[in-house]
């Protein structure tokens, strides 16, 4: 009789774990688990008076005998230093007595005997005896032949139309990830599961994987391609999977059928929700659910977003990533080489942290057949050129499956400004007054026609697949989206479109950055021509600093060729668009009087109001004390500008440093602000402050602070002593247990996860 299990879609390291969970069910112990890769000889060690129990795990992609007999060759030179009282020695090969005790004579040790090395045989059969181990590793049975053959029979296939070998490899190289067991739960609960999400992140790979689940336990799959389908297999007598892929349309939503089905589709999940042997998965991508959800009231219903599942890239831990990474590069047929060019150096660390980090495109870039023609040296280079300009992620959804409303919201999500300092992404509000100007502009709907509800029906159809949203602001759901819409603006008839639109300094500032300084000369002169009359005509709201606003707007007109804006600055006012910072001014002062703006009609007219405001700032006149850092900021800007000022303003300066210095007060400093940082801030002030002004002007206070400085250090040192002491004391003695998940995963872990792949 045949192994029920090879152990061919297992990598080494799921291979690991597998035998590290079965040794620890056959003698009922527990095992610390280690990192990835090089390990000294262990794989899993049992800590005991009388001597360690270790466990090593061998697993290598078309190993043969002479391999496993060189390993164990490895492994003696570490049983010598390790010298434990038991040892297991698994591999997945199939062992006959003789080559068991082969092994016994290479490994020459007596914590060695033959009925602690398993192969093949003996792993079957374990596992045949404790199922919960089988059940536990999913991927040991996921890819099975009997579980593929079902799928296949049960027309699973129809997901992607996938072959026997596609669907073989897509479930080889699965991960199991928190969106699988969210995913359970959800579809445990309610019976219905709806999994969204953007392309390329693993919506249909997680519904197979979960119809493979039931599959393995009996019940019966069935795949529909429309609702009716569904009410035609019913069975109320059998356990039934229904699984209906792109259940609202495979590129775009069809509101016609929509509204032939949408009651039904709610009834259908209403039956099985009732149904205890009923379990309903569907799959669909985010901007066609949210597309539906503003036609339909019935797929608004709560019910069906409570049972919603938006599978988002955040819950890819670096590690899961790694996994993900190592997984697809093990079972690749790709040329070795090109693998091996791979893991040289900090590739790998790259892909791994790369912002624009997705499945589909290690996917892509693992399939042999799409990287053929690449040469094995170039490869690691093409890989992450894919990773930065992942064009093929984004250009289909976006041209061809969102309505022209959608892209004219994407276009403006990537132009507006994004606050710095407060939590990411848009404001909304913002937003909406820009996609309003520009959708008219466009021509997508005339004036008329613009009601409240479209740019939130808008917002709804990209929600969660080019956008997400966080209360009161949208952010891009993947960096890759702006790379790929950095593209698609760069056209000029759509940058001369937005220009005119934008209804914020800010956003009329950051469209400008955003321009490719290759654009053509003429292009930009458009823009800027259409930025400039909506600043100056009174269309944008908002404030910058000075210094910022008049860089920008000095910009434009150089940019635009017409030095009469000049002129119409002069004569409309734009005070409300701006704050000042003095700190700031001396630099700009420098750029208009005999710097890049000197050229321009009244520049050196306006440096000396500017030269004015510096002066007002520190006046003799002040009637409270000035705040310590706008002094220092001060200082550091006339420090880096030629500009020199009057007797009169220095002493005035010195002045009012002695009175801010005077003023600082450590009682002054919040329960929640760390006291440390704040001292280190002052005195870090004060040093700037002195560079300006002829002497030391803070002594008494420096000695203060520094003195805190000590005592503040003095009180850590003191408590970390005494916590390491406490560490020491509860831990004398007691094992390390601690798994991969409880501390970060650190580029030593990659680097030891893929030490096993090189050669």
């Amino acid at each position: 009789m045949s192994d029920r299990y090879d152990f061919a879609n297992l990598s080494p390291i799921e291979f690991e774990s597998l035998c590290l969970d079965l040794v620890a069910a056959v003698t009922g112990l527990r095992f610390e688990r280690f990192s990835e890769g090089a390990d000294g000889g262990i794989d899993g060690r049992h800590s005991r008076a009388d001597g360690d129990i270790i466990l090593q795990a061998k697993h290598y992609k078309n190993s043969s005998w002479t391999d496993l007999q060189k390993a164990a060759r490895v492994e003696k030179k570490n049983l010598l230093k390790l010298n434990p009282k038991t040892y297991f020695f698994l591999t997945s090969q199939p062992l006959t007595p003789g080559r068991k005790d082969i092994l016994v004579s290479i490994l020459d040790h007596q914590s060695v005997t033959a009925s602690n090395i398993w192969g093949r045989t003996e792993l079957n059969g374990y596992l045949a005896d404790y199922p919960k181990v089988e059940r536990k590793n999913i991927k040991l049975w996921l890819s099975s032949a009997a579980v593929l053959d079902r799928l296949l029979t049960s027309d699973i296939a129809v997901f992607t139309e996938a072959t026997y070998d596609e669907i073989e490899r897509i479930l080889k190289v699965y991960v199991a990830n928190p969106s699988l067991g969210k995913s359970a739960e959800i579809l445990k609960a309610r019976h219905c599961l709806i999994v969204s999400g953007p392309p390329g992140v693993g919506k249909t790979t997680l519904a197979q994987v979960l119809a493979a689940e039931y599959s393995d336990e009996g019940w019966e799959l069935v795949s529909i391609t429309s609702i009716d389908d569904g009410f035609r297999a019913f069975r109320r007598e059998s356990q039934q999977v229904f699984v209906f892929d792109d259940f609202l349309g495979k590129i775009r939503l069809d509101p016609a059928s929509l509204a032939r089905d949408e009651n039904r589709i709610l009834r259908f999940m209403s039956m099985v929700h009732r149904d205890k042997a009923k379990r309903f998965i569907l799959t669909t991508r985010s901007y066609i659910l949210q597309a539906a959800r503003v036609l339909s009231e019935s797929i608004d219903d709560t019910k069906v977003e409570i049972s919603e599942m938006v599978l988002d890239l955040s819950n890819y831990t670096r590690e899961l990533k790694a996994r993900i990474l190592y997984n697809h590069l093990y079972h690749s047929e790709i040329d070795e080489a090109a693998i091996q060019a791979l893991l040289h150096g900090s590739i790998v660390r790259e892909i791994v942290d790369h912002p624009n980090y997705m499945p589909r495109i290690i996917h892509w870039m693992t399939d042999e057949l799409r990287q053929r023609d690449v040469p094995s040296a170039e490869y690691p280079q093409v890989f992450l050129q894919t990773l930065r300009s992942p064009d093929k992620i984004w250009e289909k959804p976006f041209r061809h499956h969102i309505s022209k409303k959608a892209q004219v919201l994407l276009f403006c999500m990537y132009f507006a400004e994004q606050e710095r300092f407060a939590a990411p992404g848009v404001k909304l509000d913002i937003l909406r007054a820009f996609f309003e100007r520009a959708i008219v502009k466009f021509g997508v709907l005339p004036k008329e026609d613009l009601r409240t509800s479209v740019f939130e029906d808008t917002l709804r159809e990209v929600k969660s697949s080019f956008v997400l949203i966080n209360e009161s602001r949208a952010n891009f759901i993947n960096p890759s989206v702006q790379d790929y819409l950095s593209r698609e603006t760069a056209d000029p008839t759509v940058l001369s479109t937005l220009a005119p639109c934008v209804s914020t300094i800010s956003g009329a500032v950051t469209l400008w950055k955003k321009i490719d300084t290759e654009a053509s000369g003429e292009t930009r002169a458009v823009a800027a021509r259409a930025l400039l009359d909506a600043i100056i005509g009174g269309e944008v709201t908002g404030h910058l600093f000075l210094h910022d606003l008049a860089r920008a707007v000095g910009e434009l007109i150089m940019a635009a060729g017409d030095l009469s804006y000049c002129e119409r600055l002069r004569r409309e006012s734009v005070k409300s668009l701006f704050w000042i910072s003095e700190g700031r001014l001396p630099l700009l002062i420098d750029e208009l009087d005999g710097g890049i703006y000197h050229h321009l009609p009244y520049a050196r007219a306006f440096g000396r109001y500017l030269r004015m405001e510096i002066y007002r700032f520190v006046s003799s006149d002040r009637e409270e004390v000035m705040d310590l850092q706008d002094l220092a900021d001060l200082a550091s800007g006339l420090a880096s500008a030629r500009l020199q000022m009057s007797d009169q303003f220095y002493r005035n300066y010195e002045e009012a440093a002695e009175e801010a210095i005077d003023a600082i007060s450590l009682s002054s400093i919040a329960d929640h602000d760390d006291p440390e940082q704040v001292i280190e801030d002052w005195l870090d002030e004060i040093e700037k402050i002195e560079s300006l002004v002829p002497k030391s002007i803070g002594y008494w206070k420096k000695d203060e602070l520094e003195d805190r400085i000590s005592a503040l250090h003095r009180l850590r040192d003191e408590r970390g002593r005494y916590q390491e002491l406490q560490r020491a004391r509860l831990g004398a003695g007691a094992p390390d247990t601690r798994q991969a998940t409880d501390r970060p995963f650190s580029n030593a872990d990659i680097d030891s996860m893929f030490s096993s792949l090189k050669t």
